[in-house]
């Protein structure tokens, strides 16, 4: 089965910072994002995990901390974290440690250590500190990163990918959410992972998957319903040849020119289909309702008004252009030169080919 993964991975655009927003880039959200990112260093759009209760949670984190610790440095996850990182395990234990501590530390042993780490034992060491608390003990501003709607507080994973700009090609990034999702699966399999990350990476993986089968019925759908409409193998055969033509003439382009298919700009090809199918079909029906009696007319009559039909659907294609969104513009780039082969083919190539089969056919002509 056709597939773009099978493609020459330099005509698949995978770096996603090159579909984002030129003017944003330069000075909007994404350029005042990398100052948000040097205040805070951290993604602050956190991957979730949805458990169904706070012990696969556990069993899940250990999965997670595992790949982190396996990849080192490498690794695009900053951070593993639960409601139970704020809530000490063991705590009547600690507590006793603490009290014991306390009982140790003479007042002489306090003067040794300078103001700030005096005040510091102090403050972890007083009664009022020892006591056992639970996470609803906590502050709110923490309670809520781990809450749910429905109220439920604990089942909540969080993980933090790196600020890594190596994250922004999607290769990397499906790496990242597909460990994720499967260290996930092996204590719950199925268990959902939200967040940006992952539908970005499933929106990039589903148009590989599905934009091959829509542009294999396009194509199918488009000579069946030329087939249907004249049931003539010929007049199939040459109202087709523009879209043919036109389509090859097009991947000729995007193939030379390394243009770059992404997925928004793929949409272009079955839209081609429909064009370059309409083109050929007008002309050639002209034809043949003039009896196959003189080509030049057709193009004088027909040729105008498709290659005018053809401009007015250029200009509009062409304000995409002037956008500053990238991925707009790559798809406005290659509609238009999808546009350009298919009304060539069909205005030029094809009467061509039927000025041609006249002369062959009526010896006057060649005179």
């Amino acid at each position: 089965v056709f597939h773009f993964k099978k493609i020459n991975s330099d005509l698949i655009e995978t770096d996603l910072s090159k579909l984002r927003n030129i003017n944003s880039m330069k000075s909007g959200s994404i350029y005042w994002g990398r100052f948000q990112d040097q205040v805070f260093d951290r993604y602050l759009s956190p991957i979730v995990i949805l458990p169904k209760d706070r012990g696969s949670a556990k069993r899940i984190v250990s999965e997670v901390k595992k790949i982190k610790d396996s990849e080192g440095q490498d690794s695009f996850i900053s951070s593993v974290s639960t409601i139970d990182d704020f809530v000490p395990e063991d705590q009547p234990l600690k507590i006793e440690t603490l009290r014991q501590i306390r009982s140790t530390l003479k007042p002489p042993m306090l003067s040794e250590l300078n103001p700030e780490q005096r005040k510091l034992t102090e403050t972890l060491l007083a009664p009022e500190s020892q006591h056992p608390f639970n996470f609803m003990d906590l502050p709110e501003i923490i309670r809520f990163k781990f809450q749910e709607k429905s109220g439920a507080v604990g089942n909540l994973i969080l993980i933090e990918p790196t600020l890594n700009p190596r994250l922004s090609q999607i290769k990397n990034l499906n790496h990242f959410v597909n460990s994720i999702r499967n260290a996930a699966d092996k204590v719950m399999p199925g268990v959902a992972v939200a967040g940006t990350l992952p539908v970005t990476s499933d929106l990039f993986e589903s148009i590989l998957r599905d934009a091959p089968k829509a542009i294999l019925f396009a194509w199918l759908t488009v000579f069946l319903l030329v087939a249907v409409i004249f049931r003539d193998f010929i007049t199939i055969l040459l109202c087709s040849a523009g879209l043919i033509l036109g389509v090859l003439w097009l991947a000729g382009f995007i193939f030379i020119f390394k243009q770059k298919i992404n997925f928004l700009n793929f949409i272009v090809l079955p839209i081609t289909f429909g064009i370059g199918v309409d083109y050929g079909i007008n002309v050639f029906q002209r034809y043949r309702s003039d009896h196959h009696q003189n080509i030049l007319n057709v193009i004088r009559q027909t040729g105008g008004a498709v290659m005018l039909a053809s401009l007015t659907t250029m200009i509009g294609y062409g304000s995409l252009i002037l956008a500053s969104n990238q991925a707009f513009v790559s798809f406005g780039r290659l509609a238009i030169i999808g546009e350009i082969t298919c009304v060539f083919a069909a205005v030029i190539s094809l009467p061509s080919f039927l000025w041609y089969i006249e002369r062959r056919n009526r010896p006057e002509l060649r005179e």
